[in-house]
């Protein structure tokens, strides 16, 4: 059975980017499954785009990691360095960090979206773990 340990974070940033401004909402789960001795972490970044006068949802991301308390990890997703988009496609890093096994602190998120080496929006879901 997973345990919840944070259940959804939402938020929208705006960054300016070259001469148009761009939303991107973020959202993240933290879950500890406890029967497999494990965390997940799943995140949802997508660029909100006005349509006619309505606000739609572009997903641009949806990385995940699957990790063993105490042991940091990351993931990237996106455009990279050497593609000739790199300088106008949206590419994100997904770090993490939670406490070892049976010791409490706090489970870390960090989500970073760059339109090629620029930042365009941060986000950071920061969750305590109780040491049981």
């Amino acid at each position: 059975m997973k345990t919840l340990i944070a259940l959804l974070v939402t938020t929208a940033c705006l960054a300016a980017t070259a001469a148009v401004a761009a939303n991107y909402s973020t959202e993240a789960t933290i879950t500890q499954q406890k029967d497999k001795g494990r965390y997940l972490v799943d995140v949802r970044i997508s660029q909100l785009i006005e349509q006619n006068g309505k606000l739609t949802e572009k997903l641009i991301a949806r990385p995940r990691i699957d990790s063993a308390p105490g042991v940091p990890a990351s993931v990237h997703q996106g455009a990279q360095l050497s593609q000739p988009d790199y300088q106008t496609a949206e590419n994100v890093t997904l770090d993490v960090s939670w406490p070892e096994h049976g010791q409490g602190g706090f489970a870390i998120c960090d989500i970073t979206v760059k339109l090629g080496d620029k930042v365009v929006s941060k986000s950071k879901l920061k969750v305590q773990v109780d040491a049981k």
